[in-house]
């Protein structure tokens, strides 16, 4: 028999039950598993439903969600696939392959030639003339006349033996042991040999409590601060896939990324929910996978928390780590912050003061000739230092201004690279008047500098 599952990894007709619509299917997802944290679903168990297009339904799903069919399926597929629900086998059923209803019944047969009009009994056959037939077909009275020559037949095992119980075709006169089974399509009666009949195997689901902290999480906490990042001016994708320097491709969970004109700033949220506390090997994993891909803000959010040794390894390589109650904190100061809209132009450097103004515009505390001590405990000036704290994570950017009659050379650009990296600034931006020599250009590129170029200042 062909067997056709529910969609799973490992199924060759797995696409028989396409993907949920965009937009309904995720919606359907999340308002599913609302219900299974609210406990308002428990058990999700299939019913046999011939009016329905697969043959079976999920009622209490289809009143939750108001989805019927396909939809039902897929949605609860994938949660199979995100660990939330666990499947569980149900049941086997059959399929008509003609009309792929499974209202189907057996049809006994005759096996040579496919009637249905025979019976079983205890069959004799008359030694003198090879006649077969059932017993009632022999009585006569008190005794036993073959039909066929209507001999009057009185030994057993002399005139006549006995074969036994098996059955007798009233169309074709065929006797046989067995009858041939087929399948008869109560929809578009078509009949189906036994071979060629095909299997629905159906599914019962329970929701898997090993998932409800982090299910919790994403029903609010997750979308809040993904609010948050929006009103602040980011643009935020879920689960996102990003290619890293070496090749590799990495999700991150949350990626969130601005444009102020001056500079672009990628932050990469990690997302780590355990029974315990998260262990050093899922935060080395996870600042692996952003220093591949070369993003300097790194936040990650753990519940419930991280052990001594993540703790220390997170504090050393500069990963922001949230917990559920210092996440709440910065939710509610990011709140209080006023909403930014990203800048509808590109920005071009005029002046000193413009510039200024454009920074404090964007939410940036400026100060000039700033004093910074570096990890080297030299004390650096740097003429622009713009911080900007989102509640989240905290943005400087180091701006340098040089002038000079001809362009501007490599030494002044290798300084101010030699002065951020010491003080330990990522976001450096660099002004020259009239512009930068190309070895100065290649350098900036290769450090990352954003270059402004302008005519004068």
């Amino acid at each position: 028999m062909a067997e056709v599952s529910q969609p799973t990894g490992d199924n060759p007709r797995a696409a028989e039950i396409p993907p949920a619509a965009s937009g309904v299917g995720n919606e359907g997802v999340k308002k599913l598993v609302a219900e299974l944290l609210a406990g308002r679903i428990v058990d999700i168990r299939p019913e046999l439903d011939f009016t329905s297009e697969l043959g079976f339904s999920y009622p209490v799903v289809e009143q939750a969600l108001k989805v019927k069919g396909r939809e039902v399926v897929s949605i609860l597929e994938s949660l199979v696939d995100k660990d939330t629900l666990v499947r569980n086998f149900f049941d086997r059923l059959l399929r008509c392959p003609q009309c792929r209803s499974v209202n189907i019944r057996p049809y006994s047969c005759c096996p040579q030639c496919g009637s249905g009009n025979f019976a079983r009994g205890r069959v004799f056959e008359h030694l003198s003339c090879k006649f077969g037939g059932l017993e009632d077909e022999f009585v006569s009275g008190e005794g036993y006349i073959c039909p066929r020559c209507g001999v009057e037949l009185r030994i057993g095992g002399g005139d006549y033996q006995s074969l036994g119980l098996m059955c007798k075709c009233y169309d074709c006169s065929e006797i046989f042991s067995q009858p041939e089974i087929q399948w008869r399509c109560l929809k578009c009666d078509a009949l189906t040999p036994q071979d060629r009949i095909e299997e629905v195997i159906i599914y019962s689901y329970s929701f898997n409590e090993a998932k409800r902290g982090w299910l919790e999480f994403e029903a609010k906490p997750k979308a809040q601060l993904i609010q948050s990042l929006k009103r602040l001016g980011y643009e935020v994708k879920e689960d996102a896939v990003v290619k890293g320097r070496s090749g590799a491709e990495h999700s991150i969970d949350i990626m969130a990324t601005k444009d102020d004109g001056i500079v672009v700033h990628d932050i990469a949220i990690g997302i780590k929910v355990a029974g315990e506390a998260v262990e050093l090997g899922e935060v080395c994993d996870f600042d692996d996978k952003v220093y591949d891909i070369g993003i300097h803000d790194k936040v990650l959010v753990v519940l419930p928390g991280l052990t001594k040794e993540a703790e220390k390894f997170a504090s050393q390589q500069r990963i922001k780590v949230l917990e559920i109650k210092s996440l709440e904190t910065v939710l509610a100061s990011s709140a209080a912050k006023p909403a930014v809209e990203a800048p509808k132009e590109p920005f071009a450097v005029k002046s000193k003061a413009q510039l200024i103004e454009y920074l404090k515009r964007c939410g940036y505390e400026v100060k000039e000739k700033a004093k910074v001590s570096g990890r080297s405990g030299a004390t650096h000036e740097i003429d622009i230092l713009a911080t900007r704290d989102d509640g989240i994570v905290v943005h400087d950017i180091a701006i340098g201004t040089e002038a000079a009659r001809g362009a501007v050379g490599l030494d002044k650009v290798f300084a101010f690279d030699n002065k951020a990296y010491d003080i330990g600034i990522m976001d450096k931006v660099f002004i020259a008047v009239p512009g930068l020599a190309k070895e100065a250009k290649q350098f900036a590129q290769r450090q990352r500098i954003k270059v402004f170029e302008a005519k004068e200042l």
